[in-house]
């Protein structure tokens, strides 16, 4: 499920939890950021099973395990991208996604 570009707003912020079903990675990107400038970003697995995501849609970049210190991730200083999550194990997950601008 899709939510559709990310573009720079009024406060320059975004939030939105996204539900991870799927064992695969979709034909489109879960998250698009189309920030004009920098952007910092937190992806937080708020579930029980192990998410897998991507910055491609294709290969793996990186998982967020339960219990662990990759449950929570963080990443500062993006330009536009795209993210695909999948499910690796457990039931499904909802991922925390929450963003901001540097303009």
């Amino acid at each position: 499920m899709s939510i559709g570009p990310i573009t720079q707003g009024a406060d320059f912020n975004f939030f939105q939890k996204v539900t991870v079903s799927s064992a695969t990675f979709g034909t489109q990107s879960d998250v698009v950021f189309n920030f004009k400038g920098r952007a910092s970003f937190t992806f937080s697995n708020e579930g029980s099973g192990v998410i897998e995501y991507s910055f491609n849609g294709t290969n793996l970049h990186g998982d967020m395990t339960p219990g662990t210190a990759s449950a929570a991730l963080s990443f500062d200083n993006r330009q536009g991208f795209a993210v695909w999550f999948r499910l690796k194990s457990g039931a499904s997950s909802i991922v925390r996604v929450e963003a901001w601008a540097s303009v």
